[in-house]
């Protein structure tokens, strides 16, 4: 038995040292994340907003100098690299960090950067000639009307007040998708859009507020996880869609090992744990996950990011499917059957017919 689990634990060890490099790696375990995709002025940008889970104030402007220097030949190539490096950020932190309320306007709030310029005079024996770099940016963001301290801490109350169950990560998952399939769906007004603190509090969100309030819970059961944005096939209440990749420990064809999969806990709880191929049924007809849900991570403003890598097929326990799952409705259907022909035969008897 020892001997079994250690090959088959260094078969996943094997397979997840394959499937990294191809989802991008992170500074904090080599696991894909928006983050990676930054530079070291982005990631400083990152830090500053992603720790900022307090509401003090209605509006907080965040002054960040930039640490790496890049030179530009006009100034205003590095007025756009600062602005570009901010909203790759903010887009990164939104999609990464529910519990930071100052982002929760972002996808529907532009936010302007303003950028401290400064110049940079290189000696060569061509002459002198002036670069541009950025040397710190400004911004400001803003909670969502209505939202406090003393919000915050409702919200805090609401979290605690879900247990999720479950024996593994990817039952955890379903559960979480099950719980948030009984909150009510309300369209959000022009110009502004649902959070978490409408998902779990007012119990009523669009697919914003539930897949912040989806990645939540699996940041408190320590289940990797990330919100896409995109398009949504059955969302036609919506200008934008959410929903979450999720990392996990799945059977591919025989071979146990992590991969990232698509979960919608608004529009399609029903489809389960998907790969990209995964058959769903929509409209009358049936599609593949990737046909439904067109990603597009640009929010307010557009952004360089990236989703992970996707798995092909629908999600399978490690070990492979069990025999209910290949046979299930085989039985079921047989079991129906069964129950009809006792039915008939008791009928005939008693002279019923």
């Amino acid at each position: 038995m020892g001997s079994k689990v250690g090959i088959l634990f260094a078969v996943a060890v094997l397979a997840v040292a394959f499937l990294v490099p191809a989802m991008g790696t992170d500074a904090d375990g080599g696991l894909f994340s928006y983050k990676s995709q930054l530079d070291e002025n982005g990631l400083h940008v990152y830090k500053e907003v992603a720790g900022s889970d307090n509401v003090a104030e209605d509006t907080k402007t965040f002054v960040i100098d930039f640490v790496e220097s890049t030179l530009y030949s006009e100034e205003e190539m590095a007025k756009k690299y600062a602005n570009r490096t901010v909203q790759n950020a903010l887009a990164a932190a939104y999609l990464s960090n529910p519990m930071v309320a100052y982002l929760w306007n972002y996808p529907v709030t532009d936010v302007s950067v303003d950028a401290t310029i400064s110049k940079v005079t290189v000696t060569s024996e061509a002459g002198e000639q002036t670069y541009y770099t950025v040397a710190k940016v400004s911004f400001s963001l803003t909670v969502p009307e209505g939202i406090t301290a003393d919000s915050m801490k409702e919200l805090d109350e609401a979290i605690k007040g879900y247990s999720i169950s479950g024996g593994s990560d990817a039952d955890k998952v379903s559960d979480i998708m099950s719980q948030l399939d009984k909150l009510k769906f309300k369209q959000d007004e022009e110009g502004k859009i649902s959070n978490i603190y409408d998902a779990l509090v007012k119990k009523e969100a669009t697919s914003a507020g539930i897949a912040q309030a989806f990645m939540q819970f699996c940041n408190l059961n320590n289940i990797p996880s990330v919100i896409v944005a995109g398009d949504n096939m059955k969302a036609d209440k919506e200008t934008k869609s959410f929903w979450n990749n999720v990392y996990l420990e799945g059977d591919h064809k025989g071979e146990t090992y992590f991969a990232w999969y698509v979960v919608d806990p608004t529009y399609f709880v029903s489809a389960g744990i998907c790969g990209y191929q995964t058959p769903v049924e929509y409209d009358g007809g049936t599609y593949s996950m990737s046909a439904l849900l067109n990603t597009n991570l640009n929010l307010s403003s557009e952004n360089d990011l990236t989703a992970p890598q996707l798995t092909a097929d629908k999600y399978v326990r490690p070990g492979g499917p069990s025999f209910l799952d290949q046979h299930g409705e085989k039985l079921l259907l047989a079991g129906i059957g069964v129950v009809l022909a006792v039915g008939m035969l008791y009928a005939v008897r008693k002279g019923i017919y």
